[in-house]
């Protein structure tokens, strides 16, 4: 080993050249045979263990490239996922804004509500007033008549007994005036007369259900009892119809109040009797004052907008006893 490798190149040869003796050369070769095999197969480890690495690294390369694929997609998902969180955050807040308009034009709505609750609850109030009002009178007048005739009948014993004396006969007391009604100031005095009681009681508002006539001509958009916004839900007929349509009384009444209301608009309210009322709002213009007589098909008003409204039409409303309801029944077929 030491001689070939002091040999340098071409050691085989030169280290056949130098030897003398057969014996000597005879065992360097095969000395020499030796360390080639183990040379080679040191190399053969070698090249093996370089084409294993090359291996590995052609396998290191694809999962490089695969891993550098996987990262683009996942930066392309995240994109996707931050634009989508920036998309259900703007959602989020639109909804928020939604909602806290929705809870403000609820708010309002229940406002509204219970204004025209509030011109209902008055008319009732103004109603039931009136009526004890007759009844008293009603009473009074009763009262009186009873008085005046005991009074009569107290008067002609006095009479007869007096008979006696013809001069006294002659003489005739003088009748003294019936005592009055007891007194009303004008402010006290009832928005209904006995006549107009009298009146409204005459028209039945009952026997008309079923044929009631249609207060406009045009399509039902919200029927009684549907949801209008959270837990509000409609209490009359929103019918579409272009404006100035005429708006007709569904029976005949009294006009209990024509003017405008916060909600809606120029509002005007029919009394039927029997503690019947139709409410016609959102109107253009209206024809009627209060205090004034109507008949069934009258024209009482005009379609309009007023009251915030987006599009022309009438809300109709039938109540019974301030409360409302379905007026669909009340109308006749079309």
């Amino acid at each position: 080993m030491r001689a070939l490798y002091e040999a340098g190149a071409q050691s085989q040869l030169r280290l056949l050249l130098n030897q003398d003796e057969a014996n000597t050369l005879s065992r360097n070769v095969s000395y020499y045979e030796y360390l080639f095999a183990a040379r080679r197969e040191k190399m053969q480890v070698y090249i093996d263990a370089i084409r294993r690495l090359n291996d590995i690294e052609q396998q290191t390369a694809v999962a490089i490239a695969e891993l550098q694929t996987v990262q683009a997609d996942l930066e392309k998902e995240h994109a996707q996922l931050v634009s989508q969180q920036e998309q259900r955050k703007k959602l989020a807040m639109d909804a928020d804004a939604d909602l806290e308009a929705k809870g403000t034009a609820l708010e309002k709505m229940e406002q509204d509500r219970n204004g025209l609750q509030k011109v209902i609850d008055q008319i009732e109030k103004q109603r039931a007033l009136a009526k004890a009002q007759e009844e008293k009178r009603a009473q009074e007048e009763a009262l009186r008549q009873q008085k005046e005739q005991e009074r009569l009948a107290e008067q002609k014993n006095a009479e007869e007994q007096q008979k006696i004396a013809a001069q006294q006969a002659q003489e005739k007391q003088p009748e003294t005036s019936p005592e009055p009604a007891a007194a009303r100031g004008k402010s006290a005095a009832p928005a209904y007369s006995a006549a107009d009681l009298a009146r409204l009681q005459s028209k039945s508002f009952m026997q008309r259900k079923g044929s009631l006539t249609w207060p406009v001509q045009g399509k039902v958009i919200n029927s009684f009892g549907e949801q209008r916004q959270g837990s509000v839900t409609w209490d009359g007929l929103r019918i579409q119809a272009p404006g100035g349509s005429e708006v007709r009384a569904i029976h005949g009444g009294r006009v209990m109040y024509a003017d405008s209301l916060p909600g809606q608009g120029l509002l005007l309210v029919l009394d039927h009797g029997d503690g019947y009322m139709s409410l016609y709002a959102h109107n253009d213009v209206l024809l009627n004052e209060p205090g004034e007589w109507v008949q069934p098909g009258d024209v009482i008003a005009r379609v309009g907008n007023s009251g915030g409204e987006k599009e022309s039409g009438l809300y109709f409303e039938i109540r019974q006893n301030g409360k409302p309801v379905d007026p669909l029944p009340w109308l006749a077929r079309r």
